[in-house]
């Protein structure tokens, strides 16, 4: 089963990594910066429009999410860790609506870690480009920002420009909201650029000292953008090339899976960053069965190393 994996990726690996001309320093003017910044997003745009490609959009998207959310944490002065914030959501009761008959049970608070990391999934499967994905964004922001929010229509200029404009008059106003106002940025850069989801791109690799320098006014915020742009594209394109080849594997053993259910729980895997064997879509006994299955066929990871409360993910 393993070789007939491997067969499989070395047949269907079709995305390519940003060339080094991209990737490689370079004398940070203006026009270098901006030329590898459009090159990375062009590279970037079409492996996820990419029709045959087998790249799990919904789990990549999921993953920069988690990342965004651990960058903003430390912009804030937190240290909450990956596993951390995998805790906090995955290990959280959840909430349960109430039935007119009866009381609901309250869902466990996330915590500050939690939060951040549910509010960067929520901003990723919105379309931001019906006029009700504006509405959805507002409910992601702080109160303060929600009542002045920067239009997130698009204006004149290139995408990064328009992102870069968004992200200056967010900051200038609300300095110490980092995380809305790249989220805002994302938001605005996937509107422009015509996707249907947002994929969080600046938070983990726009620089401490670029924000708070457009914050302060002194910074040039399109050129810190572009700069951004060119290594989070890269870490996109590099993490849907390797998400394509462990999506490979997974759908390559589907077949061989009896459990009723197993096809859903698949898909799970296939949408979300990690999983507790209880949000599966299988008895208790039979999740966990799966879930040890899986691992040992190496198509997905025990994400912990605990002897309890594992999660699980591709």
């Amino acid at each position: 089963m393993k070789t007939a994996a491997k067969l499989i990726l070395e047949d269907t690996q079709t995305i390519r990594l940003l060339p080094r001309w991209v990737t490689l320093p370079r004398d940070e003017t203006p026009d270098t910066v901006a030329f590898a910044s459009g090159a990375a997003l062009a590279t970037l745009d079409r492996v996820l429009r990419d029709p045959a490609a087998t790249v799990p959009v919904a789990l990549l998207r999921d993953r920069m999410a988690l990342r965004a959310a651990e960058a903003c944490l430390k912009l804030e002065g937190r240290s909450e860790t990956a596993a951390d914030i995998r805790d906090a959501v995955c290990l959280a009761r959840p909430v349960r609506l109430a039935r007119p008959e009866r009381r609901g049970r309250a869902g466990d608070a996330l915590g500050p870690a939690g939060d951040m990391f549910a509010n960067w999934r929520k901003l990723a499967r919105i379309n931001p480009i019906p006029s009700g994905g504006k509405d959805r964004v507002i409910r992601l922001l702080p109160e303060q920002v929600a009542e002045v929010m920067p239009d997130i229509k698009p204006h004149s200029g290139s995408p990064v420009g328009q992102a870069a404009q968004i992200l200056e008059v967010a900051l200038r106003q609300f300095p110490r909201q980092e995380a809305a106002a790249l989220m805002l940025a994302d938001v605005t850069l996937a509107r422009a650029l015509g996707w249907d989801r947002v994929m969080p791109l600046l938070a983990t690799h726009l620089k401490r000292t670029d924000i708070r320098a457009i914050a302060e006014g002194e910074g040039d915020p399109v050129l810190c953008v572009h700069r951004a742009m060119v290594a989070g594209c890269d870490k996109v394109i590099r993490s849907a090339a390797d998400l394509s080849r462990r999506a490979d594997k997974l759908r390559t053993i589907a077949p061989k899976l009896r459990a009723k259910g197993s096809d859903e729980a698949l898909d799970l895997f296939l949408s979300h960053d990690a999983l507790m064997p209880a949000a599966l879509p299988l008895t208790d006994r039979a999740a966990r069965r799966l879930c040890d299955r899986l691992v040992n066929l190496g198509v997905v990871r025990e994400l912990t190393g605990r002897a309890t409360f594992r999660l699980y993910g591709l």
